[in-house]
């Protein structure tokens, strides 16, 4: 059984695309636990309206709390023990029909090899703009990330999370090492990815596109093109900070470690 964990926040426009590709899944083992986080729209009344007509996999829940996507997800984490994995879904994307098949195939996979493991299970992602058109066919290859390079350095994955949580799988190990979620971390897929690898567990891609990840003007975040140059290093640092507040003090010293490796990274992308 697969727990499906979506948060929605006024999001009456795409929500119907994305809850119509989970219940198009050709994997139909999976229960679906939706948590408004505060919509003023008619994002509630499409929920309801599912929910009437899909009773036996659809729950809500709505507390009337706004406490943004991070904890909004690990509120519905918090929730939900009773499943054997567990997967993040946005609110606005599109899954593709397979995806929870084959992260699930590649899941017992790896538990076969790593017996009694945390692990995670995340894909590649297709950007698309928001009428679904291909701007790149590869996520991974737009904002230039490398998962085989990140995935197995705790330090690269403190200054470049390459987990997006709309693609996540994890067994319950790893959702018990990921809770509680710090008051200081960026989001939680980010987090759940950190917390699994202190704890000796497998962060593994799977390199297939299982989502249509639409970009609009709401996304609370989005797929940003790799810029190549040094620039990078000041790009967005804001995010910086917020990843070295997420990984300390588990990771960083002190900021100039954390410069280290922000370095160390960024040169480690170009040999």
């Amino acid at each position: 059984m697969i727990n499906i964990l979506m948060s929605t926040y006024n999001g009456e426009k795409y929500l119907t695309e994305q809850l119509d590709s989970i219940l198009l899944q050709t994997y139909t083992d999976w229960n679906l636990f939706i948590r408004d986080d505060g919509s003023n729209d008619n994002t509630i009344t499409i929920l309801n309206n599912y929910k009437k007509k899909y009773s036996d996999k659809i729950t809500i829940v709505s507390d009337g709390q706004n406490l943004g996507a991070c904890h909004s997800f690990e509120r519905l984490l918090q929730g939900n023990d009773n499943a054997d994995y567990f997967a993040f879904s946005d609110q606005d994307d599109v899954w593709l029909p397979d995806k929870l098949a084959h992260c699930l195939k590649t899941m017992q996979t790896a538990e076969q090899q790593f017996v009694n493991t945390p692990i995670i299970i995340h894909t590649d992602l297709e950007v698309v703009n928001e009428q679904l058109q291909t701007i790149n066919p590869s996520f991974w290859q737009y904002s230039n990330i490398q998962p085989s390079l990140v995935n197995n350095n705790l330090h690269y994955l403190a200054i470049c999370n390459s987990v997006t949580g709309c693609t996540m799988m994890m067994n319950k190990k790893a959702r018990e090492y990921g809770l509680p979620v710090s008051p200081n971390a960026y989001m939680h897929d980010a987090w759940i990815a950190l917390q699994t690898l202190l704890h000796n567990g497998k962060v593994i891609p799977l390199f297939e596109t299982t989502v249509k990840y639409r970009q609009h003007n709401s996304n609370v975040l989005g797929a940003v093109p790799y810029r190549s140059t040094l620039t990078n290093l000041r790009f967005k640092w804001h995010l910086a900070k917020q990843a070295y507040k997420q990984a300390h003090p588990h990771i960083f010293a002190n900021i100039l470690t954390f410069t280290y490796w922000k370095l160390r990274y960024f040169f480690a992308l170009h040999l």
